[in-house]
């Protein structure tokens, strides 16, 4: 315990500066200069790029997959939902094509969507 007591006192006089002359000094704020506002705008393009690359890959995954599948002949096929960024498995009858089972279902993908939708409005950083 003294050694941080001892460090702080330190610490508090090496940050005190005291003007020979004993004239008070005027201390002000840092602003937030031109350069910060630069990083933020520049971060924003950045993470909007990464996201546009996580999609594209995502997509090519996706047609990878169903390519595999379709070698394997099985009634198996995945998909990417933009709207919810969520991947979907759908299992197809392969003579008629008609989708049997679709995990999550449409109605949970739909519901997602506008549960997102609606914390979109109530964390809208804009408004």
């Amino acid at each position: 315990m003294e050694i941080f007591s001892a460090v702080g006192k330190q610490m508090d006089a090496a940050t005190t500066v005291k003007p020979s002359s004993g004239a008070a000094v005027e201390t002000r704020q840092v602003e937030k200069t031109d350069v910060q506002r630069e990083v933020t705008s520049d971060s924003r393009s950045q993470n909007a790029q990464d996201k546009k690359e996580i999609q594209q890959q995502l997509n090519e995954t996706v047609r990878n997959l169903n390519e595999h599948m379709e070698s394997l002949n099985t009634n198996i096929s995945f998909g990417f939902n933009d709207k919810i960024e969520s991947l979907y498995v759908s299992v197809m009858e392969k003579s008629s094509g008609k989708t049997i089972r679709k995990i999550p279902t449409e109605e949970a993908m739909k519901l997602s969507e506008h549960f997102r939708e609606i914390i979109g409005l109530i964390f809208d950083k804009k408004g």
